[in-house]
């Protein structure tokens, strides 16, 4: 009987060991998955853009008032800019993003979703929806959230690949107040 309490109880010990080992190949496993290389491709079609001679025109929505304004190189590069700030793909910012994927058979798309639940982090989502071949990206939409204590900022980035890029832009005021600005970017219009 006392060999068996034995070695039950060097078992139980091994198991234990094993399990912190366990846990850390699990975390190493996790952190070897790729997100989707948001920044990389924008900046590819950044790229394109400053290469290929648009016509690129801004396009501004503010309290009811319309302004459509031609832009050079330099202005879309600067506007762009918010599409490329906070990379998920950071390794310090990675492991707090959660990374689904589904198919939509309405839309004939694969979305990549990635959300965190930490309301700290500018960007709270990030979804890529695909074509069904899973290797054309047909939008990009990023929802980032800022909190400034007398008010906060809710932005939507849409990135239609080729053609244009549009920005959202709701802010809430510590007195109940709201105002929303919209941007669109286009520089190969299509429709």
């Amino acid at each position: 009987m006392k060999v068996f309490v034995s070695l039950l109880l060097i078992s139980f010990l091994l198991a234990c060991r094993q399990n912190p080992a366990d846990d850390k190949t699990e975390t190493n496993a996790k952190d070897t998955i790729s997100f989707f290389q948001v920044g990389d491709y924008i900046q590819a079609e950044i790229n394109e853009v400053n290469r290929t001679p648009y016509f690129i025109y801004k396009i501004e929505k503010q309290d009811g008032k319309l302004d459509s304004t031609a832009i050079n190189n330099e202005v879309f590069n600067q506007l762009s800019k918010a599409f490329l700030q906070t990379d998920i793909n950071d390794p310090s910012l990675k492991a707090n993003y959660d990374e689904n994927v589904f198919h939509d058979q309405t839309t004939k798309s694969y979305t990549l979703n990635y959300t965190t639940t930490n309301k700290a982090l500018p960007v709270q989502s990030v979804d890529v929806l695909l074509n069904e071949d899973a290797q054309t990206v047909k939008r990009i939409f990023i929802r980032k959230l800022y909190d400034y204590g007398d008010s906060s900022v809710i932005e939507q980035l849409s990135w239609k690949p080729r053609q244009r890029f549009q920005v959202n832009r709701l802010t809430r005021h510590e007195d109940a107040t709201e105002s929303e600005k919209e941007l669109i970017v286009v520089w190969n219009n299509k429709e």
